[in-house]
């Protein structure tokens, strides 16, 4: 018998929207500006860290004429003006499918990502609001919390409890969705269900601790 699940909380980098191809596109260009051209293999190590500090270790893995400061916000800058066009950020594979079928199965629904709220907002507002039939974003998820909403971020588990909380269901009735390491750790240690979906920059880190590894995301229709 399935858990009586109540809601379903997703992550968003990576997960809900396509955004790491962005932030690794930007990081390259801003190199590329340096004389310096990664793969995106090159990028896979930078993933789940504070842009802040991979801007400090491009610099130093790089030997790049820069302070950090200044390639951080040449970075963000490029980054920040993508995200501005909603024709330059990509949904997931599956993500609409399973948020139909999770709003006709009447979950409650919720976004919790360890992204800046600024940013997120954005991201969300291009990325995502722009696919669903909805005229706000609170329409569809009755909680949206960002790494600006705490003091611990993932693999903590106090945004994931925040978010159970705004949404008034118990934490064990709630189920995450993750791609990466850090992610599946803060849900699990918040005592809810978690479905991993690894995608190309995260598929290298230990998942094993998830409830249930995804190839993507309408693949947990079946037990949704």
């Amino acid at each position: 018998m399935h858990k009586p699940y109540q809601a379903v909380i997703f992550d968003m980098d990576g997960l809900i929207v396509d955004t790491e191809n962005i932030y690794y596109n930007t990081y390259n260009q801003t190199l590329n500006e340096l004389g310096i051209d990664i793969p995106r293999e090159g990028y896979v190590r930078c993933v789940g860290h504070p842009v802040e500090s991979n801007s400090a270790d491009a610099v130093e893995r790089y030997d790049l004429p820069i302070r950090p400061e200044d390639f951080h916000e040449a970075w963000m800058t490029r980054f920040e003006t993508a995200i501005s066009n909603p024709d330059q950020i990509d949904l997931m594979p599956g993500f609409l499918d399973l948020l139909s079928h999770l709003q006709n199965k009447h979950y409650k629904l919720g976004i919790a990502s360890s992204t800046p709220r600024q940013r997120m907002q954005t991201t969300l507002q291009n990325g995502v609001l722009p696919h669903i039939n909805a005229n706000a974003l609170r329409d569809i998820f009755g909680a949206i919390f960002s790494g600006s909403d705490v003091t611990r971020t993932k693999p903590d588990p106090e945004i994931y409890l925040k978010t159970a909380a705004k949404l008034n269901v118990p934490p064990e009735t709630c189920v995450v969705f993750e791609d990466s390491e850090a992610g599946v750790q803060s849900g699990k240690a918040a005592g809810m269900t978690v479905f991993a979906v690894p995608n190309f920059f995260t598929s290298h880190q230990n998942h094993d601790t998830a409830d249930h590894i995804l190839p993507r995301l309408d693949a947990a229709i079946a037990v949704l």
